[in-house]
């Protein structure tokens, strides 16, 4: 009996390139002797519908999109307890999590040698009642990637998002925040948080420099604080995306668990999608949740 993968694939992504290599993702699969089944999708409960049916008894998952069908798939994947290896295919803009991973961007390779590729259990984190498969985040520049639309993203790529996010610097909003955690406790007004499972956000390198680990049940964190003027932000900001942390200004640590409350409702941004507004949340990291097919074994900080 044939071995069944589904492929879940977002038609916007990649400049809208992703039909063109769909025909010969299929073809390599199931000259492999694999059942194929596609699915095309662009709204979030398309994904969940289509891993409710019962008719389908997939053994894999490849996902052909980007960091945002990748989210909605593990979502639906988490919301029905079911454990399918994925492999991804990164067909995004930006491309975070696909880098930390070292997954191949050959459109193809998977399809060509899925028995030769690898399983690797990595971490994904839960805010709330929501997943998130690397990074969750709000305040200053955390919209940008949700609010650039695909003609945008897919015309000038990552200088899209780039544009967007001086735009951002100049209505930037405080944060009266609470935080707790078991290696920080933290009070006072916060412009950005980031709490992630990544060595890049928004395509840039934040951790590239530290020993990030995707297994080992623990979150980077990222805190900045208030700043008076403009110049300071624009300073910090700069720090942030080149991994440069050490500043006053901004926290970083570890942890597994978190608790952030605040005064108002803060929008948050997961795995770059809206991921709705929160006042008080509680994020936790679910350790080696969730296997991925990969070309070849990482290291478990990612790779080097």
């Amino acid at each position: 009996m044939k071995s069944k993968i589904l492929i879940i694939a977002n038609p916007k992504a990649g400049k809208s390139k992703t039909n063109i290599y769909l025909k010969k993702i299929k073809q390599n699969l199931e000259m492999q002797n694999y059942d194929v089944k596609i699915f095309l999708t662009s709204k979030e409960k398309n994904i969940i519908d289509i891993l409710k049916d019962r008719r389908y008894n997939f053994e894999k998952i490849i996902v052909c999109g980007g960091d945002g069908t990748l989210n909605q798939t593990i979502q639906g994947l988490y919301e029905l307890g079911k454990k399918i290896s994925i492999g991804f295919i990164p067909f995004g803009t930006i491309n975070d999590f696909a880098k930390t991973l070292q997954v191949s961007f050959d459109k193809i390779d998977i399809s060509k040698n899925i028995n030769k590729y690898q399983e690797m259990q990595v971490d994904i984190g839960k805010i709330n009642n929501h997943i998130f498969d690397y990074t969750a985040t709000f305040g200053i520049f955390s919209k940008t990637s949700y609010l650039v639309n695909y003609k945008a993203k897919n015309l000038i790529g990552k200088l899209a998002y780039i544009l967007y996010g001086i735009k951002e610097i100049f209505n930037f909003k405080k944060y009266n925040l609470k935080i707790t955690s078991k290696e920080q406790n933290i009070e006072g007004k916060f412009v950005f948080g980031a709490i992630c499972n990544s060595k890049y956000i928004g395509g840039f390198p934040l951790f590239k420099k530290k020993n990030v680990k995707i297994d080992d049940g623990q979150f980077e964190v990222i805190l900045v604080k208030e700043c008076k003027n403009i110049f300071k932000i624009l300073e910090l900001t700069l720090k942030v995306i080149t991994g440069n942390l050490n500043d006053k200004n901004i926290y970083y640590f570890k942890t597994s668990n978190i608790s952030i409350q605040a005064d108002d409702d803060i929008e948050w941004s997961l795995d770059g999608e809206y991921g709705g507004k929160l006042k008080n949340v509680k994020i936790q990291n679910l350790q080696k949740y969730i296997t991925y097919l990969l070309p070849k074994k990482i290291e478990s900080e990612g790779g080097k």
